[in-house]
């Protein structure tokens, strides 16, 4: 009777796979246009028929989308909500919960978490306190080196800044505030890694200003996002120095709480 394959080799062609998966699934992420097979193939060291294989079972699956007329492959719908859902689950912890709900109670405005999705930063947490004023466009979707995305990306080191600058440039996405290049964001991240938080002062036009924290939302494996508080210009700039002062309190606070309980994985 013909032996059946090894165990070791069979756990080996699945984790195969999967790499695969994902080294796909990212490449098409952050592809300024939708790829073909070939040229997937081409980047990513696999074979062609391999390839066509894995796309043809994640277009089924409905995580890319497929245009016969151009023959070439797009991260789907299905794809980018379920990365908003990933990125929203460290925010749901009651750690993270509380230090929200302190910092609302101190400072009344509106207190948010911001997370990574994707090249860009979007909200995965919002508490709403008593605020005045135009509000519409205070909390979207933001560039990545937006006022929160400067919190977060002032725990990067130089050559993930780097990566994302050149991921931004090959999806031709803005970078956020005025800046014109890396040199522009290099320094403005100094800035804010001497100062500890991030300042954004009416940088849209509508009024609002932003501070930002960068903090720990998962210890295993560690993510950063930022914790802001967003208010219009004025309120924010007469209370500056005391939210500061109350914001950095209760960071360092749930930082502590957090080292105390050891690595924990996502929820």
């Amino acid at each position: 009777m013909p032996k059946s394959p090894p165990v070791e080799s069979g756990s080996r062609e699945r984790s195969r796979a999967v790499a695969r998966v994902l080294a796909a699934l990212e490449e098409l992420s952050v592809a300024p246009s939708p790829l073909s097979n070939h040229e997937l193939a081409s980047r990513l060291g696999v074979p062609s028929a391999s390839m066509y294989r894995l796309l043809q079972k994640l277009a089924e699956l409905g995580y890319v989308e497929h245009s016969a007329t151009h023959a070439s492959y797009e991260v789907a719908p299905r794809l980018a909500d379920l990365a908003e859902r990933l990125a929203d689950a460290g925010c749901r912890a009651p750690p993270l919960r509380r230090l929200l709900a302190a910092l609302r109670a101190e400072a009344g405005d509106h207190i948010a978490i911001w997370v990574r999705s994707g090249i860009q930063v979007r909200v995965a947490a919002l508490l709403v306190g008593e605020v005045r004023g135009p509000s519409s466009s205070a909390f979207r979707e933001l560039p990545p080196f937006s006022t929160p995305g400067l919190a977060i990306a002032s725990q990067y080191t130089r050559e993930q800044v780097r990566a994302l600058v050149a991921q931004c440039r090959r999806r031709r996405a803005p970078f956020g505030r005025r800046f014109s290049g890396i040199a522009d964001i290099e320094k403005t991240l100094r800035d804010v890694r001497q100062r500890g938080f991030a300042v954004g002062y009416n940088m849209r036009s509508d009024g609002w200003g932003i501070l930002a924290w960068p903090v720990v939302v998962t210890a295993a494996p560690l993510r950063i996002g930022a914790l802001t508080i967003g208010a219009p210009v004025a309120t924010l700039r007469r209370e500056e120095a005391r939210l500061v002062q109350v914001a950095q309190r209760l960071v360092a606070g749930y930082h502590r709480e957090q080292a105390a309980a050891g690595p924990r994985p996502l929820p």
